[in-house]
Parts: structure tokens; C-alpha cells; sequence
């Protein structure tokens, strides 16, 4: 629980919105796919898998070099306003953000081309740096239908290792909605706001409840891929 604060949004504030805007039109690229259907093809490996995950990679890597040029951009439309005193900071910043863009985009096309080597049966060595790329990162969130979907159909260890990858980091989340709520209520606590400490706690007791099922539901999962083919 957070308190409302109303002010003008900085260009920083507004450049994120504009990139969160980019990334979701993105997201509705057939080959892009969810973090659940990432972590799915990484782990059963099948051919077909390697080449969705190919196709899934490049699109990923063509986002991180479009975001480079737009923040190469940016800090070229910072450092030619040198009358403000933050314009050499945010061209620095955006450079920056540009530059490692810039080596998101090559690790992953070379996860894609690693990923086309073992689609095609050819030896191949997972280039470093693509770990957090296989195990989701930059990936789509899966849509409710996708999850219902995998839910009914889940049957073998890759299906059920998704499913409680996604537990497991709903557990985190509310967790970290636990700790956050509890510290909202200790700021209440002992002011004319002191009511709305009672409401916290509440929302501590509940983020606690529900990160102790979904973790219960990743270990059901875990359990099941342990058995599964």
C-alpha cells in the first residue's frame, strides 16, 4: 500500500512510459513468446522447440536494436540542449542504456543462431551471457488463456517445471508486497493515521497467505515434473 502522490511526470518518467508503450505493441509478435513457453522449449529441447525459440530470440534482439538507436537518440537530443543542467547527465544515461542495449541484442542473436544449430541437429556450444534470455528474461507474460491452457494440458516434467517457475515468482512478488505493506503500516503507526495501519496489516497477512499457496503450488508442480515423462 502506497500513498497517492500527484506531480508532473520528468522526461525520464516519460520516456519509460513511451518504451513500456514500444515493448507491449512488440509483444504481439507471433514468434515472441510468453516466459512459461520459454522456460517450456529450453527444458524439453525437442527440434521444433529450438527453432521457436530461434525465431523467438531474433524478434527479442531486433526490440533491444531498435531501444538503441531511440536512446542513441535520445542522448544526442540531450547533449545538444547543454543549457540545462541535467542534459549531460541523461545523455549519459541514454548512452549508456544504448550501449548495453546494444550487447543485449548480440547475445541474443547468438542464442538464436546456437538455438537454429541444434533445430537443424548440429553440434552446437550456448553462448555466454544467455541464461537470463532462456530462462525468460525479456520475454512476453503469459495471457490468463495461455496459463488455463497449460494448466489443463500440462503432462510432461517441462510443462510442470514452467508452471512452477511462474509459482514460484508469484510467491516472490507477494512476498515483496508482504514486506512492503508491513513497513507502509510502521509509518502509520503512532500518527493521527493510525486506522490505516490496521488495513496494512491486513494486506500483510493476506500477501502472506497467498505467497504461502502459490508456493505450495510450485511444489505440487515440482513434485509432478519429478514423476512426469
Amino acid at each position: 500500500m502506497t500513498t497517492l502522490r500527484i506531480r508532473s511526470l520528468s522526461l525520464p518518467a516519460l520516456a519509460f512510459l513511451v518504451f513500456a508503450g514500444n515493448a507491449t505493441a512488440q509483444d504481439k509478435s507471433p514468434a515472441l513468446l510468453n516466459t512459461l513457453e520459454v522456460q517450456q522449449f529450453v527444458k524439453r529441447a525437442e527440434p521444433a522447440d529450438n527453432a521457436r525459440l530461434a525465431a523467438h530470440f531474433i524478434t527479442l534482439a531486433d526490440r533491444y536494436t531498435a531501444e538503441a538507436t531511440r536512446h542513441t537518440s535520445m542522448s544526442n537530443a540531450y547533449a545538444g540542449n547543454a543549457g540545462r543542467q541535467m542534459a549531460t547527465g541523461m545523455s549519459g544515461h541514454c548512452k549508456q542504456l544504448a550501449d548495453l542495449n546494444t550487447q543485449s541484442a548480440s547475445q541474443l542473436r547468438d542464442l538464436a543462431t546456437y538455438h537454429q544449430k541444434l533445430a537443424s541437429g548440429a553440434a552446437a556450444t550456448p553462448p555466454t551471457g544467455g541464461a537470463s534470455f532462456e530462462g525468460g528474461a525479456g520475454a512476453r507474460v503469459p495471457t490468463d488463456q495461455e496459463l488455463n491452457v497449460l494448466a489443463v494440458k500440462a503432462s510432461t516434467s517441462a510443462d510442470h517445471h514452467a508452471i512452477e517457475e511462474y509459482f514460484q515468482t508469484l510467491a516472490k512478488r507477494y512476498t515483496a508486497d508482504a514486506t512492503e505493506h508491513a513497513a507502509t503500516a510502521n509509518t502509520y503507526r503512532g500518527t493521527k493515521n493510525a486506522q490505516a495501519a490496521v488495513h496494512c496489516d491486513t494486506l500483510v497477512r493476506l500477501s502472506k497467505d497467498e505467497a504461502r499457496e502459490a508456493t505450495a503450488a510450485a511444489d505440487m508442480h515440482k513434485q509432478l515434473a519429478g514423476v512426469a515423462r
